[in-house]
This record gives structure tokens, C-alpha cells and sequence, in this order.
């Protein structure tokens, strides 16, 4: 739950840089870094420890890899898409079929990561707030699971998303914080029994 605790740290640090980054216009790349490094060495590896705990949160850990899956498809559609936008800038007169055809693939192949990874997302941050709460009944993991929902619901309205993720993500640090203490104390407890 460490390793869990640990990335939600980090998820913490990548939103406050991609909210930063919408404002700014900046910084995104540096922000989908930190988001690739902590779901795959922080959040995924956390969830698996949980899945061995509670097969419940297996699905929590399928959405890690959804996460994953979409954001490198995301990441394959941008490259694709800025190829076929320079092929069309170097010859104006290459706006066939080929060139249009071409850019609704580049168009289409993030939109699909953009659903997968959004997929991953609900299934890993959503769920797992929720089965969290189930399993150790801290009501900040409902809460963070509420927000993380709202967070969605009000980005699919188009509304500036992430700013209710972060508050999510700090209650899930600190629940997560509180969790390991008490199963650390119960741990300690037992073993001197």
C-alpha cells in the first residue's frame, strides 16, 4: 500500500503540473511523463499488491493496464497525426484523398487511446476509490471516489477537468497514509501478542 500511497504522491505533483499547463499552455509533455511513470511503476505495482490481497480489485488492476494501452495509442496517434500534418504542409497540393484520409486515421487513433486510457482510468482511480472504502471503511476513499466521478462527469460536459482529481488524489493520499498506519499498528499489536 506503500507503493500505492507513493504514486498517488506523484499523481498529485503531475495533475498540479497539467492544471499548470492548461493555463499556461505549457508543460504537458513533462506532465504525461510524470503520469506514465507513476501509473506504471507506482499505481500499477500498488494495485497488483492489493489484487493479491482482494481479487476484488483485480479489475482496478485491468484498468492499469487500459491506462497504459490508451495512452501509448494516444501517444502513436499524435506522432501519426503530426507526420501526416508535416506530409500536407510540405505539399499543399497533396491534399488528395491520401492526405485527408491520412488525417482522419491521426485524428481518430487518439481519440480511441483517449476512450481506452479514460476506460483504465475509471476502472483503476473510480473503482478502486470505491472497493478501497469497501474493504478498510475510511470515508475519504468515498470521497475521493465521488470527486474522481465528478471530475469526469463535469470534463465529458466540457468543463476544465482535474481540479476535483486533485483534491481526489490528496484524500487517497491521506487515506492511503492512514490505512498503512493502522494495518501497521494491528501488525505491530499482533506480533507482540
Amino acid at each position: 500500500m506503500s507503493t500505492l500511497g507513493s504514486g498517488f504522491l506523484y499523481l498529485l505533483i503531475a495533475v498540479i503540473i497539467s492544471i499548470v499547463a492548461a493555463f499556461a499552455g505549457l508543460l504537458y509533455i513533462i506532465a504525461v511523463g510524470i503520469m506514465l511513470y507513476t501509473i506504471f511503476a507506482m499505481i500499477r505495482p500498488g494495485v497488483r499488491q492489493l489484487s493479491e490481497v482482494d481479487n476484488g480489485f483485480r479489475i482496478s488492476y485491468t484498468g492499469t493496464t487500459f491506462m497504459l494501452v490508451g495512452l501509448a495509442i494516444l501517444v502513436l496517434g499524435l506522432i501519426v497525426l503530426a507526420a501526416v500534418s508535416a506530409a500536407a504542409g510540405s505539399s499543399p497540393e497533396a491534399i488528395g484523398g491520401t492526405v485527408v484520409s491520412g488525417l482522419t486515421l491521426a485524428l481518430g487513433v487518439p481519440l480511441i487511446g483517449a476512450v481506452i486510457a479514460w476506460i483504465g482510468n475509471i476502472l483503476t482511480f473510480v473503482v478502486g476509490a470505491f472497493k478501497l472504502y469497501s474493504r478498510y471503511q475510511n470515508s475519504l476513499y468515498m470521497a475521493a471516489g465521488i470527486l474522481f466521478v465528478l471530475d469526469i462527469a463535469l470534463l465529458l460536459n466540457g468543463f476544465f477537468g482535474n481540479i476535483l482529481s486533485l483534491v481526489g488524489s490528496i484524500l487517497m493520499y491521506i487515506a492511503l497514509d492512514d490505512t498503512i498506519n493502522k494495518l501497521s499498528t494491528a501488525a505491530t499489536t499482533t506480533a507482540q501478542a
